[in-house]
């Protein structure tokens, strides 16, 4: 187990499933957290909760799409009910398909912006108040060095990803006097099952090669980043977005 840094806290970890979600949502766990694990197939939510309960911890398998307002609401009210308000989200859930601009359908542009930007929304409202009644809270997205750089066959992820790092820099100016912290982390290149779908062998080697640092990124890199974030450690950050990226976004740039 952890060092306790999260001790006592409620987490609901979009997207937890797998990945850097399902990272998440462990090393929240280990920290002490109870852990609301969301994700849209029930069989690797309840496999991620299995994995946590199995080890110690405390987590809450929890079916829904956090593309739709009423599922993510849906979430913080079985977290409610079931271990108290979450004073911890994180909005890891992003459906995404790289490729030419001409060949993006309006179904694929919907379900980016649908899971990527109203869900970050959506999870902002969901936790608003419960945070608030509870004195407050940490809200971390995940982000991407594409919000700041230019990607070719990107152009639908960059654009949500920038206005992920819009919506987390004015969520903290609102949500401050409430004393809710907003924070983004923007993950290197990071193999994982879903990533692995998008993007090919080779294509992760040419990603290496332009890291700094000389690898590849792993889930806990960023799990470890967003249990600072979380944590009291970092109570007088907010409006930041966290480069865990090997050093590759200012490498590039």
């Amino acid at each position: 187990m952890g060092s306790g840094r999260l001790q006592g806290r409620v987490a609901l970890v979009t997207g937890a499933g797998r990945g850097i979600g399902r990272a998440i949502a462990e090393a929240f766990a280990r920290e002490g957290a109870a852990v609301g694990v969301l994700d849209l197939k029930a069989e690797v939510a309840d496999a991620a909760a299995h994995s946590i309960v199995s080890e110690g911890g405390k987590a809450v398998a929890i079916v829904g799409n956090a593309g739709l307002r009423a599922d993510v609401f849906a979430a913080v009210d079985r977290l409610l009910r079931t271990v108290g308000p979450p004073t911890v989200l994180v909005n890891n859930a992003m459906w995404n398909r790289y490729g030419p601009l001409e060949q993006q359908t309006e179904e694929m542009i919907g379900r980016m912006i649908d899971v990527g930007l109203k869900g970050v929304i959506w999870g902002y409202q969901a936790v608003l108040e419960p945070m608030t009644a509870a004195g407050g809270g940490a809200i971390v997205n995940i982000g991407s060095p594409s919000a700041v750089l230019a990607m070719a066959n990107g152009v639908m992820y960059s654009a949500v990803k920038a206005a992920v790092a819009g919506a987390t820099r004015s969520a903290a100016a609102e949500f401050g006097p409430r004393r809710i912290r907003v924070n983004a982390i923007a993950p290197g290149p990071t193999p994982t099952d879903g990533a692995n779908l998008v993007v090919s062998e080779e294509a992760w080697e040419r990603r290496r090669a332009r890291v700094p640092i000389g690898r590849l990124g792993e889930p806990r890199d960023v799990a470890n980043a967003a249990v600072f974030l979380a944590s009291d450690e970092a109570s007088f950050i907010t409006g930041d977005m966290l480069f865990v990226d090997g050093g590759i976004t200012y490498a590039f740039s």
